[in-house]
C-alpha cells in the first residue's frame, strides 16, 4: 500500500476519554471493537484514555491493535482528581507517547501520587487527590503533556477563587506548568482570549473534548481540530502554536477549494524511478543542500503548468535537465484533474528583487493590475485612458485649427496693407466728395432733388454691398452642412462592450447621428434662409431706387458728365476699400480673439492630463493593514526630453537653453511647455530635422507625458526602505492585494530580503497567508521552515557518494511533517531515509537547531 505523507494536516482529536475502566462507566459492557468502531464512525483521528486514577496497560495495548485497522492512534493517558485549591477539587489529565514504556509510567505514577492509597490504604478510586503541582511534574519528567479543566465547571481552575491568599498568583503558577486548558464550552474561549492569558502572560492552546464514559451515546460539544501529524510528538506542537495548531468549531479549518490546491506530483525520468510527492494544502517547503534539485522540482511545476513567468537556471545543462524532467512530470490537483493548465503564480529567485528595481516600470505595472482587480478603480483608469485619448485627438485638432487662424490672420494683414492706410482713404475720400460737391452745384438740378439723389445713389451702393457680404455669408453657411459635431468612428471606445450591446450601441448611435444631422440641416437653412431673405429684400430696394424718378434724372444728368462720372467712380472705390478695411479690421478681431481662446483651452487641455489624474487619484488608493498603495502623476521627462532633443537645433544658445531647462515642479513644466508653445507659434525657434512648427507644437501639448504612479507606504516610504524591505513589500503586493486564489510558488524568497525582514516580517506573513492559500517554497532558511510551522517539508537530494539515493537516482525527495522525528540510522543506505525530517532540517539550514528552540520557548512566561 502506498504511503501519503501529506505533512501536518488538520483532524479530529479527542483528549479526553473514559473506557469501562473508569469506575463512573455507565456501561461495563462495552467492548473495545466497539469503542474504536464508533470513535471511526465519527471520523476521530487521535483518541486519549484517561481513566480516573489509573492506566488500564492492557486496555490501552489492546485499543491500540484494534485501532490499526482504522487509522487510529491512541495515546494513553490519566485523569486526576486534585486537591482542592479552591470551592472543589480540581480534574488534570496526563497525556503520554504511543510508544512509552507504560508499564513504568504507570509503576511511577501509581507509587509517588496519593494513588498508591488505593491499594495501600484500601481507597476507592474517587477518593484519592493527588497534588496538583506535584503531580503535573511527575508526569512531565516522564515525558507526559498535561490539560486542565478551565471556563465554567464545577472542577476547573477558575474554582481557585480570588478570595483566597494568593489565588491569582496560583492560576498563574498553574499556567507555567500545564499545556493545555480542557475548555467546557466553546464560548468560554472569549474570556481566556481577552482577560487570562493577557493577565498570565501565556497563551495556552485550548481544546474541547468529550470526557464520553458511555460509547453508545458518543457526543462531541464540538468539533476538536489539530493540525499534525497523529503522534505524541504532533501533539506537542501545538504546544510551540498554540494559535496556529488548533481550532474549536464545526467545519474543518482552511479548508481551500479543491480547484485550487494541487495535490500531487509524479517524476519519472530515465534515471530517476517513478517518485510521488503529495501536498499538503497550506505551506510546503523544499529544503536541501546547493544543488539537490530544490529549484528543479519548483521549477518544472511552473513549467509544466505553462507557467507566465520564464523559468530560468544558470546554465544550459541544468535547464536541459528540467525540460526533461517536466516531460516526465505529471501534476495532479485535488479534484483529480491532471497537468490541467489552471493559473499558478511563480516568483522564480530574485523575483522579487527585480520588481523592487522597478525596471521598465514593472512595479508600477503591477500596482496598476492590482488596482485594476477593482471594478470601480478600473473604470477609473479606463476612462483616464479613454481621455486621454480624446484630448490628444482635440489638442491635435485645436492646434491645427489654430495654426490656419494664424494664417489666416496673416492673410487678413497682407489683404489690409494692400488695401491702403485707412486715414489716407479717409483724406481721399473727403477730397472727392468735396470735388463731386463742386462739380454737383455746376449741374442744372434742383439742391433738393441732388441731395434725394444722392441718398438714393448712396442707399443703392449700399444694398449692393450688402447683398454682397450677404451672398457670402449664405454660402458659408451652407458650407456647414458637411461639418460633423458627434465622430464617425466609435469603435473604439466599444471594444469591452459584448457583441449583443455593442450593435445596441452603434445603432443608436448611428440612428442618433442620421437624426442631428438632419436637424442640423434644418438649423442652417433657416439661418440661410434670413440672409437670402436679406438679399431679396435689399434686391427688391435696389428695383425700387432704380425706377425711382428723381435717381433717373440724376442718372440721365450725370452720366454725360465725364468728370463727374470719373469723381464718384474714384470715390466709389475708396469707400468700397474703406468698407473693405472695416470688415478686415474686424474679422482681424475676431480672428485674434479666437486665437487666444484657441491658446487658451489648447493650454488647459494640457493640463488636463495632469489635472485628472489629481481628481482620481484618492479614489485609486488602496491600504491592506499597515501597506498603502497611494496614487499620483508622474511626469516622463525623459520622454518630453527626446522630443525636444531629437526637434530643436542646439547650435544656439537659445535652443541648447529650451532643450535642457530644468524644472522642480509641476507648474514649472506647464510654464515652460506653454513658453515654447508660444516662441513656436510665433515662429521664433529654430528647428532640425524636417520639423515644423506645428508638428512640434502638437508633439508637445497633445502628447500625454504624465503617468498614474504609485507610493508605497510601509511603515516608510517605498523608495526610503532598505533594498530587503522593499523585496519583502514587494511579495506582500503580490500576495496581499491579489485577489487569486491559486497555489503560490516562491523560489528562495529569502535571497531577497535582510534577516530582519524574513524574523519579523516574512515569517509572521507566511503564517497568515498559507490559511488562505497553498504556497510551496524553496528556502535554506529554518527560520522560514520552522518559524511559519511549515505543514510539509520536503526534503531534496542528490545523489552522490556520501549522499546516495535509493536506485542511485539522480534527484530524490523525502517529506513529511516538523514532528517528523527519527533519529541518524547509519545503517541505512538513503540519505533522505536515513533519519526524520525535523534531524533534515537541524542538519541541512544552518541554525535549524536554535530555529526549534526558539519557537518552543517562544510562548513561556516573560
Amino acid at each position: 500500500m502506498e504511503t501519503i505523507e501529506r505533512g501536518s494536516e488538520w483532524r479530529k482529536w479527542d483528549l479526553h476519554f473514559h473506557t469501562p475502566t473508569s469506575y463512573d462507566y455507565k456501561d461495563k459492557s462495552v467492548t473495545n471493537e466497539e469503542i474504536i468502531d464508533i470513535l471511526s464512525a465519527n471520523n476521530i483521528s487521535v483518541v486519549a484514555i484517561t481513566d480516573h486514577h489509573t492506566i488500564d496497560i492492557e486496555r490501552i495495548k489492546k485499543l491500540q491493535e484494534i485501532s490499526k485497522t482504522k487509522n487510529i492512534t491512541v495515546l494513553p493517558g490519566i485523569e486526576f482528581l486534585s486537591d482542592a485549591k479552591g470551592k472543589v477539587p480540581i480534574h488534570f489529565i496526563g497525556i503520554f507517547s504511543e510508544n512509552c514504556n507504560l508499564e513504568y509510567i504507570w509503576g511511577q505514577i501509581e507509587n509517588k501520587t496519593n494513588i498508591s492509597k488505593v491499594k495501600g490504604e484500601n481507597k476507592s478510586i474517587n477518593e484519592v487527590y493527588c497534588h496538583l503541582e506535584e503531580t503535573i511534574k511527575l508526569v512531565k519528567s516522564l515525558g507526559g503533556i498535561t490539560t486542565i479543566h478551565a471556563g465554567e465547571k464545577s472542577n476547573s481552575i477558575e474554582n481557585i477563587t480570588h478570595s483566597l491568599p494568593h489565588g491569582e498568583a496560583q492560576k498563574t503558577e498553574v499556567a507555567t506548568l500545564i499545556d493545555f486548558y480542557e475548555l467546557g464550552k466553546i464560548d468560554d474561549k472569549e474570556g481566556y482570549l481577552s482577560v487570562v492569558f493577557p493577565a498570565i502572560k501565556k497563551h495556552l492552546p485550548m481544546i474541547i473534548c468529550s470526557d464520553n464514559h458511555n460509547i453508545k451515546n458518543y457526543i462531541i460539544k464540538e468539533n476538536c481540530w489539530i493540525k499534525a501529524d497523529c503522534t505524541f510528538e504532533g501533539l506537542k506542537q501545538v504546544i510551540y502554536e498554540p494559535k496556529q495548531r488548533v481550532r474549536i468549531q464545526s467545519l474543518k479549518p482552511h479548508e481551500k477549494a479543491e480547484y485550487q490546491v494541487i495535490d500531487s506530483i509524479e517524476i519519472a525520468h530515465s534515471d530517476f524511478h517513478s517518485q510521488k510527492i503529495y501536498l499538503n494544502q497550506n505551506l510546503n517547503s523544499i529544503i536541501g543542500g546547493r544543488s539537490t534539485g530544490k529549484s528543479v522540482l519548483l521549477g518544472a511545476i511552473a513549467k509544466k503548468l505553462n507557467c507566465d513567468k520564464e523559468v530560468k537556471f544558470g546554465n544550459d545543462e541544468y535547464t536541459k535537465f528540467v525540460n526533461e524532467v517536466v516531460a516526465n512530470i505529471t501534476v495532479t490537483w485535488k479534484d483529480g484533474l491532471v497537468n490541467n493548465n489552471r493559473n499558478i503564480e511563480y516568483f522564480p529567485q530574485g523575483y522579487m528583487y527585480r520588481l523592487a528595481k522597478n525596471k521598465n516600470n514593472e512595479l508600477d505595472k503591477l500596482i496598476q493590475n492590482i488596482i485594476s482587480q477593482d471594478t470601480e478603480k478600473s473604470t477609473l483608469i479606463t476612462n483616464y485612458d479613454s481621455f486621454s485619448s480624446q484630448n490628444n485627438t482635440e489638442i491635435t485638432n485645436k492646434i491645427n485649427k489654430l495654426f490656419q487662424l494664424q494664417e489666416d490672420l496673416s492673410k487678413r494683414n497682407l489683404a489690409l496693407k494692400e488695401k491702403g492706410d485707412e486715414a489716407g482713404i479717409n483724406n481721399e475720400i473727403e477730397k472727392l466728395s468735396n470735388e463731386l460737391l463742386e462739380l454737383k452745384k455746376k449741374i442744372q438740378i434742383s439742391e433738393d432733388e441732388l441731395n434725394k439723389y444722392n441718398l438714393l445713389k448712396s442707399n443703392l451702393d449700399l444694398y449692393t454691398k450688402e447683398n454682397e457680404n450677404t451672398l457670402n455669408q449664405y454660402q458659408k453657411i451652407q458650407s456647414l452642412k458637411t461639418k460633423f459635431f458627434v465622430s464617425n468612428d466609435i469603435e473604439f471606445d466599444l471594444v469591452s462592450l459584448d457583441d449583443l450591446n455593442k450593435s445596441k450601441v452603434k445603432e443608436a448611435f448611428e440612428n442618433l447621428k442620421l437624426k442631428f444631422q438632419k436637424e442640423w440641416e434644418s438649423e442652417l437653412n433657416l439661418i440661410s434662409q434670413v440672409n437670402t431673405s436679406k438679399i431679396e429684400t435689399n434686391k427688391n430696394q435696389i428695383v425700387e431706387i432704380e425706377k425711382d424718378s428723381i435717381y433717373l434724372k440724376g442718372i440721365e444728368t450725370f452720366k454725360n458728365n465725364k468728370q463727374f462720372i470719373e469723381v464718384e467712380e474714384k470715390l466709389k472705390i475708396q469707400k468700397n476699400k474703406l468698407a473693405d478695411i472695416i470688415l478686415i479690421k474686424r474679422e482681424k478681431d475676431e480672428l485674434s480673439h479666437q486665437i487666444e481662446t484657441s491658446k487658451s483651452l489648447i493650454k488647459t487641455a494640457h493640463r488636463n492630463y495632469f489635472e485628472k489624474i489629481v481628481e482620481i487619484k484618492d479614489s485609486l488608493g488602496v491600504s491592506r493593514d499597515k501597506l498603502e498603495i497611494k496614487a499620483i502623476p508622474k511626469l516622463n521627462e525623459n520622454r518630453y526630453r527626446e522630443i525636444l532633443n531629437y526637434s530643436i537645433n542646439q547650435q544656439s544658445y537659445q535652443g541648447q537653453e529650451i532643450v535642457y531647462e530644468k524644472f522642480n515642479t509641476t507648474e514649472e513644466y506647464f510654464n515652460s511647455t506653454h513658453n515654447l508653445f508660444e516662441k513656436l507659434l510665433n515662429s521664433s525657434v529654430t528647428l532640425k530635422g524636417g520639423n515644423n512648427n506645428l508638428g512640434l507644437s502638437q508633439k508637445i501639448l497633445a502628447t500625454n507625458f504624465f503617468e498614474i504612479t504609485y507610493n508605497i507606504i510601509y511603515e516608510d516610504i517605498f523608495q526610503q526602505m532598505s533594498e530587503g524591505k522593499k523585496a519583502f513589500v514587494v511579495l506582500m503586493l503580490l500576495l496581499d492585494f491579489s485577489n487569486k486564489d491559486c497555489p503560490i510558488l516562491i523560489d528562495q524568497p529569502e535571497d531577497d530580503l535582510d534577516n530582519r525582514a524574513i524574523f519579523k516580517d516574512l515569517v509572521k506573513y507566511l503564517k497568515q497567508k498559507k490559511k488562505e492559500r497553498q504556497i510551496i517554497l524553496v528556502t535554506h532558511n529554518p527560520n522560514i521552515v520552522v518559524g511559519a510551522d511549515s505543514e510539509l517539508t520536503i526534503v531534496a537530494n542528490q545523489n552522490g557518494i556520501d549522499t546516495p539515493n535509493l536506485h542511485e537516482s539522480k534527484f530524490q525527495y523525502t517529506s513529511g511533517s516538523l514532528e517528523n522525528t527519527k533519529k541518524l540510522d547509519k545503517n541505512i543506505k538513503s540519505i533522505l531515509h536515513s533519519q526524520g525530517i525535523k534531524e533534515h532540517v537541524c542538519e541541512i539550514l544552518e541554525g535549524g537547531n536554535e530555529a526549534f528552540k526558539q519557537r518552543e520557548m517562544k510562548y513561556d512566561i516573560k
